[in-house]
């Protein structure tokens, strides 16, 4: 790897004098005929040589080198404008092989695929293991390449990867995980209006802690984004860089689909912009330095206008700016890294040197890491307390103990929010929800059976299984549920009362159900249904009997319309009841995929930062 960095430094030095001087090794005098040097081009070997005190041949090779580079240029330039085929220089990064150069020819018309299933038969790969990467996006089979800007003479980055059978039966998980995380928002993004539940997990908070409210699509795109950060960034901490690179191009993607006026207020996405520069670091991507470029411009805006001038937002939030510290001694690295490869070495010595002085405030005591951990910190949450508390390891234990308890009363708070509380005023527990549910019967009516009988799991089964028998058993769960809800309307919404009357449903029942859903169609509708569902779903075979029963009781059971309409209003709700549970599941999948320290991405233990610090000090 040193070998390449220096190569790459003896190129970068030598293009920079060629440009200072105007020189150009394509004509004449440096190109002579039958591949033989001719004396200018020697004398200018030797004359770069003796200025950076270097071997001639190596000079001369490494001038040989960015001749033929220049002549390639030029000849596909040339046959473009015969042929209007276009060139394209793709570099190939497989695990545990030296990266490969290849040159493939196709117009521009052509769909993404066909370079795709070009370079992969190339290299002998399946097409489903490679992803292409032009100007910082990846390529789309469905697009074609002029559409996606990728012109004449690109060159592009190919990723590979592992192909053994375990890391193949890993990446195709990943890669399911990621178009189901995108489903799964999707999904979410049709119900979050109406919903509170959703709405309430799929809350973003500023620096502040003050929500900052989106438009549903918005914060769909933003929930993916989140998502397939944290999937990319389990991926950096494996030193996967090319799969953490695809999610994370992905997720910068459904970034962009948020208004830049939110991205200000969040420091997600200048975060996400370090971390593509990251990975183009670890995959030692010189042909991406001016994407990196750009994105460390982007995410030092970023950052300055989320923590404020010198951090000074920040400090007035959490009194001291030291974990996210973190974030700028990487940006100054990698920018001084950036600068090294654009041969702005001056610029690159002040940034490294800035990023050594970061670096050298963020090391931490390890007997004091140590330390913590016997009191049961994990090593991560050690680093992140001891630079909060300036490495005094007491009060980083204090620290970190105050925030793991406001982080506790938060999830407590927003539990009760989002499952209000039983009648004795006790928190619902969820896994005895989960418990019904398993037996088959609907989380509304699961939930509904426990916080009437307080968390009581035989009484709630007892009183399920006897609502066919006793149907007035659902007014009684329903008014004792509404009473202990001290901030449950005191009337339901006369437009939603029509509505659901419109489809069959008694008004009484209707009343009830809205009090206790908060006046929230879908929820009132979810306890409609599943009581339905309670009555007719376990008499098994007798399923149609609790039908026609619900018929003759027409007015007294309130919960079944008799006519073919409302039979068929009724059969579409169930269907989005159906939908809504999936919706739930949707919603623990995303949430488990999106980080739950929050902290975590302040974290580093320096050893990368200090290797990249060494290899590039040495060679300015």
């Amino acid at each position: 790897m040193e070998d390449n960095l220096q190569h790459e430094d003896l190129l970068i030095k030598l293009r920079g004098k060629l440009n200072e001087e105007k020189i150009k090794l394509w004509e004449p005098p440096y190109l002579g005929a039958d591949d033989l040097f001719t004396q200018s081009f020697q004398e200018l070997a030797k004359k770069y040589a003796s200025d950076l005190s270097l071997d001639e041949h190596l000079v001369l090779t490494a001038l040989h080198e960015l001749q033929l580079r220049s002549m390639e240029r030029v000849k596909a330039n040339e046959e473009f404008k015969d042929t209007g085929l276009a060139t394209f220089r793709i570099k190939v990064t497989i695990p545990k092989e030296k990266p490969k150069m290849l040159k493939i020819q196709k117009t521009l018309d052509v769909p993404g695929s066909d370079l795709l299933n070009a370079v992969a038969a190339e290299i002998g790969v399946a097409e489903s293991r490679l992803k292409l990467i032009s100007n910082g996006k990846l390529v789309k089979s469905n697009m074609t390449l002029n559409e996606q800007n990728v012109k004449n003479g690109t060159q592009l980055m190919a990723l590979v990867l592992d192909a053994s059978p375990d890391e193949v039966k890993k990446e195709d998980n990943l890669y399911i995980e990621m178009k189901t995380t995108r489903d799964d928002a999707t999904m979410l993004s049709e119900y979050v209006s109406q919903l509170a539940d959703y709405d309430e997990y799929m809350k973003l908070e500023d620096q502040s802690g003050k929500a900052v409210e989106l438009p549903p699509a918005e914060k769909k795109s933003l929930l993916v984004g989140l998502a397939l950060h944290e999937r990319g960034r389990a991926a950096i901490k494996q030193k996967d860089y090319s799969l953490a690179l695809v999610l994370l191009l992905e997720a910068d993607r459904q970034f962009n689909e948020c208004r830049s006026s939110l991205l200000q207020t969040v420091d997600n996405w200048g975060v996400l912009q370090l971390d593509i520069a990251w990975c183009y670091a670890g995959l030692r991507s010189v042909a991406a330095a001016a994407d990196a470029a750009r994105r460390l411009a982007a995410a030092e805006r970023a950052l300055r206008d989320t923590y404020g001038p010198d951090q000074r937002r920040l400090l007035e939030l959490k009194g001291n700016a030291a974990n996210e510290r973190v974030l700028l001694m990487r940006l100054y690295l990698l920018q001084g890294i950036v600068a090294f490869h654009q041969n702005r070495r001056a610029d690159a010595k002040d940034l490294l040197e800035k990023a050594e002085a970061e670096l050298n405030n963020l090391r931490v005591d390890e007997s004091a890491v140590s330390r913590l951990m016997e009191l049961g910190w994990s090593r991560a949450q050690a680093r992140v307390g001891l630079r909060g508390a300036s490495g005094d390891p007491d009060r980083a234990h204090l620290q970190l103990a105050a925030r793991a308890d406001q982080r506790e009363q938060h999830r407590r708070d927003r539990r009760l929010r989002l499952q209000r509380t039983c009648s004795d005023g006790s928190a619902l527990d969820g896994e005895l929800v989960r418990q019904l549910e398993a037996q088959g019967f609907a989380r509304p009516l699961a939930a509904m059976a426990l916080r009437h009988n307080n968390n009581d799991l035989q009484a709630a089964l007892r009183d399920l299984t006897s609502l066919r028998e006793h149907p007035q058993l659902l007014f009684e769960m329903l008014d004792q549920v509404v009473d202990s809800d001290s901030d449950s309307p005191s009337e339901p919404d006369n437009k939603l009362i029509a509505e659901l009357e419109g489809m069959g449903y008694s008004g009484e029942m209707v009343r009830r159900a809205l009090r206790a859903g908060h006046n929230e169609l879908h929820a009132a509708l979810d306890l409609l249904l599943a009581g339905h569902a309670g009555r007719a779903g376990h008499a098994g075979h007798a399923g149609h009997a609790a039908t026609s029963e619900s018929r003759v009781s027409g007015e007294e059971e309130g919960g079944n319309p008799s006519t073919s309409t409302a039979e068929t209003s009724r059969t579409k709700l169930k269907q989005e009841w159906e939908r809504k549970k999936e919706c739930d599941r949707a919603l623990e999948r995303l949430s488990s995929a999106i980080r739950g320290d929050e902290d975590d991405y302040l974290d580093t233990s320096l050893m990368e930062e200090e290797q990249y610090l060494a290899e590039y000090k040495s060679l300015l």
